[in-house]
């Protein structure tokens, strides 16, 4: 069964289609909103690529589209400029121009590369997110985020930059190993801890047969749960100057995390996950969180099982990173934290010492 969320942001408006089977009729959603037979630069990993290519492609050059294939490098170590670039020069060398599209059809790393290629190219191509991890699908692939790592910190270097459509076919959740589900599913949990505590309490509830995906349905309802909550969000607040802060909730800990202990050690989602848990116990001693609530939720995600070992983290590297984080305004850092679940506050007065501790806190294994 399809279900639909609506972005609504004036001109910018744009509908994410959830929909199992979905890539198969790609063409159909492409063709309501550019007619063959324009060009398209599909953009996708070599690993998603061996998937879902064919099958998306067909359906294009079925529907007479010019279909131009552009394979991408994966992994947060190589989402930084040079691989903008070597998109620039595939597009360019192949006349691409504004009256074609992108799509980028892969995780977050594909939509974030691809998006800011399209988001900069001649000061903007049309794109559609394709998304095919649940992290990308719940996340990344929606609010027009786009952008690159820089040395110095994740995702310093970007724009806001919408796609004209997101389309997500759960089926290919059955593709990812279990890894990959469990970053997603820390995105998924974090809207409910944000916005909506029944869902929170579900997917807690269900972990273990969401994670397997033993009900397609449900899941296709989860994730539009979670766009619902993303969607609204983003609509009242676009370019992120305060409400949509509260979708950094655990990203800030869970970034220093990622890029001390290096990309691909830790995967973002999983960052978020024990980024949730530092700012649960933040929340606890500064904003009133109640040490019950903070306890039995820890204990909940504590079950997750995560495959990052923070044994190895270096906590000053970690501390580091956080100095460089996009949340620091007027020298002040802001953190999401939640006074209690479904009620975040933006905090600007955590000590770097308090952070420190918390850190040290999650190496002993959150006791």
């Amino acid at each position: 069964m399809q279900k639909t969320v609506d972005v609504n942001i004036g001109e910018r408006s744009y509908r994410i289609t959830i929909e199992p089977g979905l890539l198969a009729r790609t063409a159909d959603h492409v063709r309501a909103l550019i007619p063959p037979p324009a060009q398209i630069a599909l953009m996708s990993s070599k690993t998603v690529a061996l998937y879902y290519r064919q099958t998306v492609e067909h359906a294009l050059r079925d529907a007479g589209y010019d279909v131009l294939f552009i394979p991408m490098p994966t992994g947060e170590e190589k989402k930084n400029l040079t691989a903008v670039s070597a998109l620039y020069d595939r597009m360019i060398e192949a006349s691409l121009d504004r009256t074609g599209i992108v799509i980028t059809l892969g995780g977050g790393v594909v939509g974030d590369v691809g998006g800011f290629a399209a988001a900069t190219l001649y000061r903007g191509i049309p794109f559609i997110q394709m998304p095919t991890t649940l992290l990308a699908q719940v996340d990344s692939s929606v609010g027009g985020k786009v952008g690159v790592n820089h040395p110095l910190g994740k995702n310093l270097i970007g724009s806001f930059y919408q796609p004209k459509a997101v389309l997500i076919d759960p089926e290919v959740l059955n593709t990812l190993d279990m890894r990959e589900r469990i970053s997603g599913f820390g995105e998924v949990l974090k809207y409910g801890f944000i916005r909506d505590a029944d869902l929170l309490a579900d997917c807690l509830r269900h972990a273990d047969d969401l994670l397997h995906l033993r009900h397609m349905e449900k899941v296709a309802e989860i994730i539009r749960r979670s766009l619902m909550i993303k969607a609204e969000i983003v609509s009242r607040d676009e370019h992120e100057s305060g409400l949509r802060m509260l979708l950094n909730f655990g990203h800030t800990v869970g970034h220093a995390i990622e890029q001390a202990l290096g990309y691909g050690v830790c995967r973002h989602g999983e960052g978020v996950i024990l980024g949730m848990c530092a700012a649960l116990r933040i929340s606890m001693l500064t904003r009133g969180l109640p040490e019950g609530t903070f306890r039995s939720l820890i204990t909940q995600l504590a079950r997750i099982p995560l495959a990052c070992e923070l044994s190895a983290l270096d906590i000053d590297k970690a501390l580091k990173a956080i100095s460089h984080d996009k949340k620091i305004r007027d020298g002040r850092l802001h953190m999401v934290l939640l006074e209690e679940i479904g009620k975040p506050v933006i905090a600007d007065d955590i000590s770097t010492g308090m952070i420190a501790e918390t850190l040290a806190w999650l190496k002993t294994g959150y006791k």
